[in-house]
């Protein structure tokens, strides 16, 4: 004791002083840590209330479907996104008056509470224009021009499909959206060339359009963005281990048990996440690819976007340029022209016709001497 009291006697009062002011400042700065680490706690739970509410009202817009539709079955899912983009993602699976079945899935670009009354809006105009009994790629470019004066700035990528139960016939439209996972004993190669651009993108859209035979046992798996923009490591989680991981569920597949594999294997998804499933029964016999459509006009006939879309489809450069003459001569009559692709087991055959008009040619070489 007599030790440590020279000690403290022999400390002058400047140093006393500094002690003094280091503890006040070191007092000060636990009070101040202790304040922030409070505000983080209390943004970070007022953060994850408004992603739930959020969360909340996509879903209440969101229709809950049957486990089945006549002789397909159904299933549909949403994830919120774990970030700041969430809201915006849409589906609908409803029955048309034919029969038919019909698929809505789709991403209105914003996030948040301002990005929901648009999602309605795009869903349910789509919705009407299905029903009244266009094509997924008619809808899209009847709707587009309304949808692109009300949606302002955004804009809309979408999916559009009717599938035929008795002909087992899956036809859908693509608008800068993906274009689905049809698999069963292999899965479909559609060709994504010459893709049309997103509603409200400032551009005419709905002029591809893709026909599938589902003979046999088939899965198609429609969904958004974010389910193949999900990070996994440092790569995205991408299509192709999308399909791997449908094949893998097999039997178990849904649209629940889909998302909660992908945000299982996935670090985050920082955008929402939608899937809507339709499985159809039968045998073990592949789907395949029926046709392939573009439509042109003038201006885009002019372009290689024909020329594009044949060499993808597989036709004999050497019968190119005889088709690329026959559109512009069908284009300069009729002011457009749907340009079909007819796929089977040979080689493909080439077909033109008026825009909602029958077919009028079976063949490249008819086809170049009617026109």
């Amino acid at each position: 004791m007599t030790t440590v009291t020279r000690i403290i006697n022999v400390i002058p009062p400047q140093v006393w002083i500094l002690i003094g002011a280091l503890v006040a400042l070191a007092l000060a700065l636990g009070a101040g840590s202790r304040l922030v680490a409070l505000r983080a706690r209390r943004l970070a739970r007022q953060r994850r209330q408004l992603l739930d509410d959020v969360g909340l009202l996509q879903a209440a817009l969101l229709p809950v479907l049957p486990g089945r539709l006549g002789p397909v079955g159904t299933s549909a899912a949403y994830r919120p996104a774990s970030g700041p983009g969430a809201g915006g993602d849409f589906y609908d699976v409803f029955a048309l008056g034919d029969g038919q079945l019909a698929v809505i899935v789709g991403d209105v670009s914003g996030h948040g509470r301002e990005a929901l009354p648009h999602t309605s809006l795009v869903r349910f105009t789509l919705r009407t224009y299905l029903e009244a009994g266009l094509s997924p790629r008619s809808v899209l470019q009847t709707a587009a021009p309304v949808l692109e004066r009300q949606l302002g700035d955004s804009f809309a990528t979408v999916v559009l499909a009717t599938y035929h139960p008795r002909d087992r016939i899956l036809t859908y439209a693509c608008a800068g959206h993906p274009p689905p996972v049809v698999s069963g004993t292999r899965s479909i190669v559609p060709i994504t060339v010459c893709s049309s651009p997103p509603i409200g993108a400032g551009q005419a859209t709905g002029t591809r359009q893709t026909v599938v035979s589902l003979p046999g046992r088939s899965l198609a798996c429609f969904y958004t963005d974010g389910v193949i923009e999900a990070r996994v490591g440092g790569e995205l989680f991408g299509a192709r281990r999308l399909e791997r991981t449908l094949a893998e569920l097999g039997g178990d597949a849904t649209a629940s048990v889909l998302l909660d594999r992908v945000a299982g294997e996935s670090d985050r998804h920082s955008d929402d996440m939608a899937a809507c499933l339709l499985r159809v029964e039968g045998e073990p016999y592949a789907p395949t690819v029926l046709v392939e459509e573009l439509e042109l006009d003038r201006r885009e006939a002019a372009r290689d976007r024909a020329e594009q879309f044949l060499l993808a489809g597989g036709v004999d450069p050497g019968e190119i340029g005889e088709v690329i003459r026959s559109v512009h001569t069908a284009v300069a009559r009729h002011g457009g022209v749907v340009l079909g692709l007819h796929l089977g087991d040979g080689p493909p055959e080439v077909a033109l016709r008026q825009h909602n008009v029958a077919l009028l040619h079976p063949s490249v070489r008819e086809t170049a001497r009617a026109l």
